[in-house]
């Protein structure tokens, strides 16, 4: 069993990052029960990715270590409120000798807002290829932003994560932009796993707005689903190219696809979300 008490105890100098480090130590109640509460920012709701990585969490609290989580895929069944905490339920779907299945259902007041399969298996040796890395400018020549918040340009200490959006293309549908948490993170691997699957759920449908040429604060948009394959071990306090396309939008929904690459070029992670996208109508 892993003890999560490290992740706590951790101080990293960002007091963001740990708050976010501390909120993925769920808390254990029972052999399948888990509890957690959500981070001050953003403050008004709650940030898909964190219950995710929650729920990654929950589920390798249940398996046997090295089994480590490679896929999850997960819906948003409602919106979750930051002020109530969180149950995550555990359900063992299959134990074999290579792979793990968990379902994860988040609660509050005994309705599901989340609900994940994730599957778990223990490391070994394969086949192996993958997709090179695309060439983008370096993120320390692009300008930080802390999500959530306000920020100026430069080093992004205000909040727990460091994004660096690359110039996007018009006319395109793709999206590229830097990612990482500010802050020195303890060296385990399943904390790192769990915040590849938190970072995921950033700047995935980019590349739909940026086709349409609409800002954010001209739609209604909400999570539906997402999925990660976790592929190769990496560091989420490094930095992490997210390179991501929009490959349709129709029904006042829009898909994203994206692949997390390491600076050094490994492709650490793929994922994919559906997103509804509302036109907000004209003001009155």
């Amino acid at each position: 069993m892993r003890d999560l008490t490290a992740w706590r105890e951790h101080r990293s100098g960002v007091a963001a990052s740990d708050e976010l480090v501390g909120v993925l130590a769920v808390e254990q109640v029972s052999e399948s029960a888990f509890t957690g509460h959500s981070t001050t920012v953003p403050s008004r709701r709650v940030f898909g990715g964190q219950l995710l990585a929650q729920s990654v969490v929950a589920a390798t609290m249940t398996v046997t270590p090295p089994a480590v989580p490679h896929s999850l895929h997960a819906y948003f069944v409602r919106a979750g409120r930051p002020d109530v905490k969180f149950q995550f339920a555990v359900t063992t779907l299959r134990d074999g000798r290579s792979f793990a299945v968990r379902r994860v259902d988040a609660l509050q007041d005994n309705e599901i807002v989340t609900s994940m399969t994730v599957s778990l298996q223990t490391p070994e040796e394969g086949l192996t290829h993958q997709d090179p890395m695309p060439a983008r400018p370096d993120p320390d020549d692009l300008p930080a932003r802390t999500p959530f918040l306000v920020s100026p340009d430069g080093p992004a200490t205000a909040g727990a994560v460091d994004l660096r959006a690359c110039p996007p293309v018009p006319g395109g549908a793709s999206s590229s932009v830097w990612l990482r948490v500010n802050g020195s993170l303890p060296d385990d691997p399943v904390l790192h796993q769990a915040l590849l699957v938190y970072l995921s759920d950033f700047a995935i449908l980019h590349g739909a707005f940026v086709r349409h040429d609409v800002a954010r604060t001209e739609v209604r948009t909400a999570s539906l689903d997402h999925s990660i394959w976790l592929q190769r071990p990496a560091r989420a306090d490094e930095w992490l190219l997210y390179d991501s396309h929009s490959p349709s939008a129709a029904g006042a929904r829009a898909v994203g696809r994206a692949a997390m690459f390491t600076q050094a070029g490994d492709l650490a992670a793929t994922a994919a979300q559906e997103m509804l996208v509302r036109r907000l109508g004209p003001a009155r």
